[in-house]
């Protein structure tokens, strides 16, 4: 395969369902860790430390919704697999 073909089924494979929901449910997750980083940053933490806690605080949080949207896509997947055999 060469590297032109390679880059292309790369740059394709964003073009999903899929990548445009984990796409939405990141902006999600954004808007969700803004006060907790507010709040870590008026407290006097700096850039470092604020990221280390905000980042666990939002993997706890994400983790069941990122499980629920793989699951989802993955039975999705499944059934249209199963139909076409």
């Amino acid at each position: 395969m060469n590297i032109i073909k390679a880059c292309w089924l790369f740059i394709k494979s964003y073009f999903s369902k899929l990548y445009a929901v984990y796409f939405i449910r990141w902006q999600i997750s954004t808007v969700v860790m803004m006060p907790f980083m507010y709040v870590l940053d008026k407290l006097g933490l700096t850039v470092i430390p604020n990221l280390i806690i905000a980042q666990t605080i939002g993997s706890i949080i994400f983790f069941r919704l990122d499980k629920l949207i793989f699951n989802f896509f993955d039975r999705l997947h499944h059934r249209k697999n199963k139909s076409e055999s």
